[in-house]
C-alpha cells in the first residue's frame, strides 16, 4: 500500500525553494508517494515574522497558518526558526530546511521514503 504525504514548499516563484518559513506568504502544496509527487495547489498565507520580530502576531494569524498547513505532514523551507520549529512540531508538522529547486527535492523524498 502506497502512503502519501502532503508537503508545502514556501517558494517565491513555485520553482525554487528559497524562503524562510516565517516570510513565507504563499506555500506550494504537493502531495508525495513513493511513486513521486504532484502539484496540488498554492495556499496564501500570512508572514508569521513580522520585521524580525513574531511579538506582533496575533494568535488568530497563527492559527489561520496552522489551519492552512492542517493536511501537511511537512513543510520545506530555506531556513526556520526554532519557535516555529516547535510551533509545527505541536501541530504534528515536521519541518525540513533544504534549498535547491523543489522538484530535485521532491523526488529525493519520494525515492528515500522519509515519510514511512
Amino acid at each position: 500500500m502506497t502512503m502519501t504525504a502532503r508537503v508545502a514548499v514556501a517558494s517565491t516563484d513555485g520553482k525554487v525553494i528559497n524562503q524562510h518559513f516565517g516570510h513565507a506568504d504563499r506555500f506550494h502544496i504537493f502531495d508525495i508517494d513513493d511513486s513521486g509527487f504532484r502539484y496540488v495547489e498554492s495556499r496564501s498565507a500570512v508572514p508569521f515574522c513580522a520585521g524580525g520580530s513574531h511579538e506582533s502576531r496575533t494568535d488568530g494569524e497563527v492559527l489561520d497558518l496552522l489551519t492552512a498547513l492542517r493536511d501537511c505532514r511537512a513543510v520545506l523551507v530555506s531556513r526556520i526558526g526554532g519557535g516555529a520549529v516547535d510551533m509545527l512540531d505541536a501541530n504534528g508538522i515536521d519541518s525540513i530546511e533544504a534549498k535547491g529547486e523543489i522538484e530535485d527535492v521532491l523526488r529525493k523524498i519520494s525515492e528515500e521514503k522519509i515519510f514511512e
